[in-house]
């Protein structure tokens, strides 16, 4: 019988934790959208957000597409924000060695680690009024695949070590630590954590909120009209070279009539 990862009485309890990734109506909420299937995100086909679901996937998918194109070889991958691992599991289809996860929330951490250990297991999302639904979920068979592990980390303080990554990814992490300039510095100071000629991806929707970092800190600049898009190419453009960018939607679900939807800025760089 597979693990339980979250109960349903979870779901309308209170949360004893200071985290908000911690609390598991959001854990419930990114389990589903990094593992479920559209038929257990949607309650109807031809949903009009239906072409939203498969976020991690498209953000594997667009990393390997860019490796491919700078022939870049891509044996250790970090991904920085990982929440419970799809897109780590994502990126273990094609990446050669290890992908490590990596999350400022230990319970997420301990739910991703819990279902790779497992190979799968079950979890409950909210329907509406008191009422939740059980969704069991299968991970793919590891042969030939990464391995996969995952760890506590804050993105703001990456270790490195003497075997750099050839990739790395923070998906929407820029907008949620408390001085995005120096998250993104350590990728260009020194070779510890990702090695010269590797590739860093940076998805984010940029909603910033002065909760998580001081306006000042924020990309861009309202003074001169610069965009959070155009301040990140200003601090990237002198160490990394921009292989490929675009716009991709995610969705999280409240419940069958309530939908969070985001459109993250994607970016995909080379270090020089």
């Amino acid at each position: 019988m597979p693990p339980v990862l979250l109960k349903s009485d979870e779901l309308f309890g209170d949360d004893k934790t200071g985290l908000p990734y911690d609390k598991s109506r959001e854990i419930s909420r990114y389990l589903l959208m990094h593992y479920g299937a559209v038929d257990d995100v949607f309650d109807r086909p031809r949903h009009p957000l239906a072409d939203a679901h498969g976020y991690p996937r498209r953000l594997s998918r667009m990393l390997q597409d860019s490796a491919l194109r700078t022939g870049s070889r891509v044996r250790r991958v970090l991904d920085v924000g990982c929440n419970v691992g799809g897109v780590t599991h994502a990126l273990s289809e094609w990446a050669e060695d290890l992908v490590i996860g990596v999350d400022i929330s230990p319970r997420s951490i301990e739910i991703a680690q819990t279902l790779t250990r497992s190979g799968g297991g079950t979890f409950s999302v909210a329907e509406l009024g008191p009422f939740t639904r059980d969704i069991e979920l299968r991970l793919p068979a590891t042969d030939g695949r990464a391995e996969v592990r995952f760890e506590v980390g804050d993105a703001g303080a990456l270790k490195g070590g003497p075997d750099a990554f050839d990739a790395v990814l923070l998906s929407n992490v820029l907008d949620r630590v408390d001085d995005p300039a120096a998250c993104l510095a350590q990728f260009s100071a020194g070779a510890d954590l990702l090695r010269p000629g590797g590739l860093l991806m940076i998805a984010c929707p940029w909603s910033w909120y002065p909760e998580y970092s001081h306006p000042g800190t924020w990309l861009g600049s309202a003074q001169d009209h610069t965009s959070s898009e155009e301040g990140l190419k200003r601090l990237l453009e002198a160490d990394f070279t921009l292989v490929d960018e675009a716009d991709q939607a995610g969705v999280l679900r409240q419940n069958p009539r309530e939908y969070d939807y985001f459109e993250a800025h994607v970016t995909v760089w080379r270090k020089r």
